[in-house]
């Protein structure tokens, strides 16, 4: 599996270094970005993750104020860049502890879960190549993104640990392949390309981080803000959700906020580089998004209501239930259903607005400040295991040192399904769940952050785990 995944990320990169070693396509943009270049910025920010822009540019001889850790390699990434190839990587690093959660012997000899009071390391990789296809192809502001991830030390953290359906260090179980440390997937493949101002299309392959449901201040891939599933993604419709599928869709900015539609492949294709053989054989995988704009008080803000259904055979909960911790969460089992849906609601408001602008999020570059944030779901029980979430929170940039660093404190809630049937209420009593998140980011240099983290979680799982106290600490370097 490395070598055909490595190859073709290898074959990648040496296009890419061609292109900038002789210059057939480098040119200098002589104009500024027009509408439509700023239509892709803002589906750049669901696509790429937190920080959808990506600067090399900067003072490449001093470690400190680099943009970068590794700079500007003797002049070849800007080189690249001006040649349409964009190289950005993440390596982020997860240290974490808990007291408490999973208490059964049993059920960590018989499952991949283990018992509480540990303390664990996960580091993690990604790697990006985002190719302009305009100055490759000829697409006018197309993009094309590759991604290539990995994940080493202990599989999920501390996650396995708790007893609770929400992985507390989610980053760390990413990509989800418990087996292969080490092991690079290319988890992304994704075209971006604006029909106009109005209308932006992708096709591709695409990981479901910032598919839908996204918070300035929660949500992202985990690298910056929260690192509990509760506040990266909405638990409640990542079941079946692939982490890595083909998908298209299209994104619609308008004056007054954003309309988005996408359908997604249900297999999970995190293993598979571009197997188109069997698409959408297991079913359909369908969603939608309206998201508004508001100035309320005059601080900016803004309120998105979506919703996804699913044609996919999952487990009727009467007879199992998805182990907790785990994500994508498993299928199969006597009995399945075939459609399950999530409707969903969120919202963030500034309180507090500072001098400046923090890039990369989004055209209108949202200020620098902190304000409140909240989401609200709906599913439909079975097969879903939680019948509700809710979160709310605030988050935000800190006062202290010029606004460098960012913070959030949140508090979630998750509702259990009551058509568990008589066998897993016997051997998990799955009850609803709750827990709290504090973190605290230095932006230590532009290209290192360093987040102490501490969590309270009451596992739904009562009949395994205790409640647990999760402590630790995260570092991210941008390459």
């Amino acid at each position: 599996m490395f070598k055909p995944i490595g190859n073709a990320y290898l074959v990648l990169a040496a296009i890419a270094i061609s292109a900038c070693s002789y210059g057939a396509w480098a040119q200098e943009d002589s104009e500024a970005m027009d509408v439509a270049d700023d239509a892709v910025a803002e589906f750049e920010t669901l696509a790429l993750g937190e920080g959808g822009e990506y600067d090399v540019s900067g003072d490449c001889r001093c470690l400190g104020t680099r943009p970068t850790l590794t700079g500007d390699w003797h002049g070849y990434r800007t080189c690249l860049q001006q040649s349409g190839v964009t190289f950005a990587g993440r390596s982020t690093h997860f240290a974490f502890g808990i007291d408490g959660g999973i208490d059964s012997p049993l059920v960590a000899a018989l499952t991949p879960l283990g018992m509480g009071d540990t303390f664990k390391y996960t580091g993690r990789g990604e790697y990006d190549l985002i190719f302009d296809l305009e100055k490759f192809g000829g697409l006018p502001h197309g993009k094309l993104l590759v991604r290539a991830e990995h994940w080493y030390g202990e599989f999920g953290n501390v996650s396995l640990h708790t007893g609770a359906l929400t992985p507390a260090v989610f980053p760390a179980a990413l990509p989800p392949e418990p087996n292969n440390e080490g092991v690079p997937y290319i988890t992304n493949f994704l075209v971006t390309q604006p029909l106009s101002e109005k209308l932006i299309v992708f096709a591709g392959k695409k990981d479901v981080l910032g598919a839908a449901d996204q918070d300035i201040f929660a949500g992202g891939d985990g690298t910056s803000q929260f690192v509990n599933q509760a506040f990266v993604a909405n638990p409640a419709f990542l079941l079946a959700l692939p982490y890595s599928g083909f998908t298209a869709g299209a994104v619609m900015p308008q004056s007054w906020g954003m309309v988005s539609a996408f359908v997604y492949d249900p297999k999970n294709r995190t293993k598979d580089f571009f197997n188109l053989d069997d698409l959408f054989a297991k079913g359909v995988i369908v969603g939608g998004e309206v998201k508004v704009s508001t100035n309320l008080f005059n601080k900016p803000g803004e309120h998105h209501v979506g919703g996804i259904w699913k044609h996919v055979d999952l487990v009727d909960l009467a007879f199992d239930e998805p182990p907790p911790g785990q994500y994508p969460y498993p299928q199969g089992g006597l009995v399945t259903k075939p459609d399950s849906y999530t409707i969903y609601y969120g919202f963030d408001q500034y309180f507090v607005t500072y001098p400046g602008e923090r890039p990369g999020i989004g055209p209108k570059k949202d200020p620098r400040g902190w304000g409140l944030f909240g989401r609200a779901s709906i599913s439909d029980g079975n097969p879903t295991p939680l019948r509700y979430f809710l979160s709310l929170g605030l988050g935000g940039n800190s006062p202290l040192r010029d606004h460098r660093d960012n913070w959030g404190l949140g508090w979630y809630y998750v509702g259990a399904s009551n058509e568990f049937g008589p066998l897993p209420r016997t051997l998990l009593d799955p009850q609803d769940g709750t827990g709290v998140e504090m973190f605290y980011n230095f932006q230590v240099t532009p290209w290192l952050n360093v987040s102490p983290d501490v969590q309270y979680i009451l596992p739904g799982n009562r009949a395994i785990a205790n409640d647990a106290f999760i402590y630790g600490l995260r570092v991210n370097m941008l390459l």
